[in-house]
């Protein structure tokens, strides 16, 4: 296996749900003194798109993940804020001919946790949930920093692992606009910047360049009881390197989704949502199906 191959598969199969996530609603002012545990299921079915010049064929990948995360909000400076905490465990295959032959990797264990701080920057004052009633929100501009923890199961010995080996960290900045009674319009603007994998392949180096991503939600909500959002989003840049030489891995790709979220009780809730690669210059063009269910207390 080439190492161009290698980096491929290392970069295209771990790291479609941390760079190319569709997620509504991150900005909304919640009350203070809450704290959310989520637990949630996602299923990824589809095509990996490879550079044409690498020995590889029909490559395809099933991914099951268990997602656990815990949100809590806080006041910070007067603003509304929030950490959020995520840990997933992912089981399934990668296969596909490298060099003529039939390949299949198993995949299965801890992907790398990631944690997320937020701040409402405009428009986000911080509340507590009895001085929420009858607020109507305007424009809101918040800003956000995740951090990716290496800490998922990783094995030099393979090119396909569930954790890279390596921090990431993403600064973003989003906008809220509501429009017409019921509606509004997201936008969020970030970057991931990567540190470098040591331990690739038993002594190799490999860097990434920033990778660029855009979301944008037209969200409709429906009273104090559901919402729904139609999500897009593309990513640019992100090509590799290794021990300095540089890998055709350069991604601009663009995905379409929908999400739905539905009040069941005072402090429990259902989320659903899926999307589909419209474009995919590089990595994987899947179908990405999920649902979870949500229990808050406290604020």
């Amino acid at each position: 296996m080439t190492a161009r191959l290698a980096v491929f598969l290392l970069v295209c199969t771990p790291a479609l749900a941390g760079a190319q996530s569709l997620e509504p609603r991150l900005y909304l002012p919640l009350p203070t003194g809450r704290n959310t545990l989520v637990p949630s299921y996602s299923y990824m079915d589809g095509d990996l798109v490879v550079d044409g010049s690498l020995p590889i064929g029909d490559a395809h990948a099933t991914l099951h993940t268990a997602t656990l995360a815990y949100v809590r909000t806080f006041g910070l400076f007067g603003r509304s804020a929030q950490v959020q905490a995520v840990t997933q465990f992912t089981s399934g295959t990668a296969r596909g001919t490298v060099a003529g032959v039939d390949t299949t990797r198993e995949l299965r264990g801890l992907a790398d946790p990631h944690l997320r701080l937020a701040v409402n920057l405009a428009g986000g004052p911080a509340r507590r949930r009895a001085e929420l009633a009858g607020v109507r929100f305007g424009t809101i501009v918040g800003a956000s920093a995740s951090l990716v923890l290496p800490l998922g199961h990783y094995d030099q010995d393979y090119s396909v692992n569930l954790g890279a080996n390596r921090w990431a960290i993403k600064p973003e900045l989003g906008v809220v606009q509501p429009l017409a009674p019921g509606w509004a319009l997201e936008g969020y603007a970030g970057v991931w910047l990567y540190g470098s994998n040591t331990e690739f392949r038993d002594t190799a180096t490999v860097t990434q360049e920033p990778l660029w991503g855009l979301q944008t939600h037209l969200i409709r909500t429906f009273g104090l009881r559901g919402w729904i959002a139609l999500d897009a989003t593309i990513v640019y840049g992100g090509a590799t390197s290794v021990n300095g030489t540089v890998q055709n891995t350069f991604q601009r790709n663009v995905r379409l989704g929908a999400t739905a979220g539905w009040v069941l009780a005072r402090d429990h809730a259902l989320r659903a949502s899926f999307s589909t690669g419209v474009y995919t210059r590089l990595g994987g063009d899947f179908l990405v199906l999920s649902g979870g269910y949500s229990y808050t207390w406290g604020g």
